[in-house]
Parts: C-alpha cells; sequence; structure tokens
C-alpha cells in the first residue's frame, strides 16, 4: 500500500474516533414545538411558479435545439439558449419575411 493511503485511513480512523467519543446533548422524549408567531394564511404564487417557469425555460431550449439540429444541421447559439430559446424562434421569423 502507498503512504497516502494509508494517511487517508489514518485520519478516518482518528474522525471516526473523535466523532464517537464527542458528547451529544439529545433529549429524545421532549418535543420540539415551533413557536406561532401569529395566522398563518397560504399564499399563491411563491416558489411554486418560479419552477413551473425554469422547468419552462428549460423545455423551450431543449425543443429549439430539437428544431435547429433537425432543420439547420446546427447547435443553439449561447445568445439562443441564454434567452430560454427565444431568440432563436425570433431570428427564424425575421429570416422568413420577405
Amino acid at each position: 500500500m502507498n503512504v497516502g493511503m494509508n494517511k487517508n485511513k489514518f485520519v478516518v480512523i482518528a474522525l471516526a474516533a473523535v466523532l464517537a467519543l464527542a458528547p451529544v446533548r439529545a433529549s429524545a422524549g421532549v418535543p420540539i414545538v415551533p413557536p406561532v408567531v401569529g395566522p398563518v394564511v397560504a399564499t399563491g404564487g411563491g416558489s411554486g411558479s418560479a419552477i413551473y417557469g425554469l422547468v419552462g425555460c428549460v423545455a423551450s431550449i431543449m425543443i429549439a435545439a430539437a428544431v435547429a439540429s433537425r432543420e439547420f444541421n446546427r447547435e443553439l447559439t449561447a445568445a439562443e439558449a441564454a434567452t430560454c430559446g427565444l431568440l432563436f424562434w425570433i431570428n427564424r421569423a425575421n429570416a422568413r419575411r420577405p
């Protein structure tokens, strides 16, 4: 065995010993109850809409990349990907105009 492996084993064993012998305060029978500040009101929107926006952006990038690959045999540019694929569709619409 090499010296580095022995050193790593020694460090792991020493860390395990320190954690095993460390004092732990635990009160298993006492329930943890958060303090009540006021009436809890459920609000709509919040972080749920951000998740849908993120998923929509990723889906738009994937669709634009698939179309760019299939029809133009190219990848999306960094600007097209950064705008969630919208720049790809705008450039494509402008190219079709006479």
